[in-house]
């Protein structure tokens, strides 16, 4: 049998064992009885779509309410921060071992923010007390349903409006992790921002003080300054060559994007783009040595990246 079908069944036997019932403690025993059940049956790798299946079976056997009712609390989290009343059973069907303790709605207030006690006579006035005291039915209207002040504190998962898969993964994470939502948050947002900063700081760097040796290193191969700087060394280096070393225009090489590539491993789109701001100057040598892509197929089979050393012929910078 399935997981997902072990877990059908067993949120079935709740849901039976459920109906009818309104009292918190007695719905608190039961849906942790089966939610404990459910979470020995199946592996830990499904735990994750078992425990979403679970709740859901729960959601259609008793759907939110538009007015408080016996059995149900008040909530607005999840996506849209709708308000409606949902079934008791939801508060304790979680990963959120905390939640287990928080019985009651004046300990669920608490629990989301610490907001004031509603006087005891309009939590516990049923309709037919409300009917015969119109004067107080304006003061059960306005209090019966407060919104929470949300803080990073009182937070639940579904307030972050995350898609399906994604806040799975995250519950996931702090079901593995331990840690709070808060802490999460916080944390996520520490290593992001410092990612990004980090980038912005290795994007705008001056790499023209940086040798050749070391731009062709591992410590610069993911630096997104290197290929222009590396680049336009590149051209340098083979503009040495053909008017400085050789002297036989079968000794010379082609300024070309292949030519390039070769000499500094950089990706072809990233140099093909990069040579575009170079191609005036590119042209007007090959034009002045009468170079063209033929002569870089050389008849002994030499490698441009074997006979010009850009390291060597470009060391620094170019100004």
């Amino acid at each position: 049998m399935s997981d997902l079908k072990k877990t059908a069944d067993i949120a079935s036997k709740l849901i039976t064992e459920l109906h009818d019932i309104t009292d918190e403690l007695t719905i608190k025993k039961a849906t942790l009885k089966y939610w404990h059940e459910m979470k020995k049956a199946v592996s830990d790798g499904n735990f994750g779509r078992c425990r979403t299946a679970f709740r859901k079976a729960i959601l259609s056997a008793f759907p939110d309410r538009e007015t408080a009712t016996p059995g149900y609390y008040f909530t607005n989290s999840g996506k849209g921060q709708v308000e409606r009343f949902e079934h008791l059973s939801l508060w304790y069907a979680t990963a959120n071992e905390e939640r287990w303790n928080v019985t009651g709605e004046d300990a669920r207030k608490q629990y989301f923010g610490g907001l004031p006690e509603l006087p005891k006579s309009e939590v516990t006035e049923d309709k037919s007390t409300v009917e015969t005291k119109p004067e107080t039915k304006p003061e059960v209207i306005t209090a019966v349903e407060p919104t929470p002040a949300l803080t990073l504190e009182s937070m639940q998962i579904e307030a972050l409006q995350l898609d399906t898969d994604t806040q799975q993964k995250v519950q996931d994470a702090l079901d593995y992790s331990g840690m709070s939502l808060a802490d999460f948050i916080q944390k996520a947002c520490t290593i992001y921002a410092t990612t990004l900063t980090g980038k912005a700081k290795q994007f705008d760097s001056d790499l023209s003080g940086v040798t050749t040796q070391e731009l062709l290193s591992a410590k610069y191969r993911t630096h997104p300054g290197r290929a222009r700087e590396m680049v336009k060394r590149a051209i340098q280096a083979i503009k040495i060559h053909n008017s400085e070393i050789v002297s036989e225009t079968g000794d010379r090489w082609h300024i070309n994007q292949t030519a390039i590539q070769s000499l500094t491993g950089s990706k072809p789109q990233t140099v093909k783009e990069i040579l575009t701001d170079y191609q005036d100057d590119i042209d007007s040598h090959n034009a002045t040595h009468e170079l063209t892509p033929y002569l870089n197929r050389k008849a002994d089979k030499r490698k441009i990246e074997d006979v010009i050393d850009v390291a060597a012929l470009v060391p620094n910078g170019i100004e």
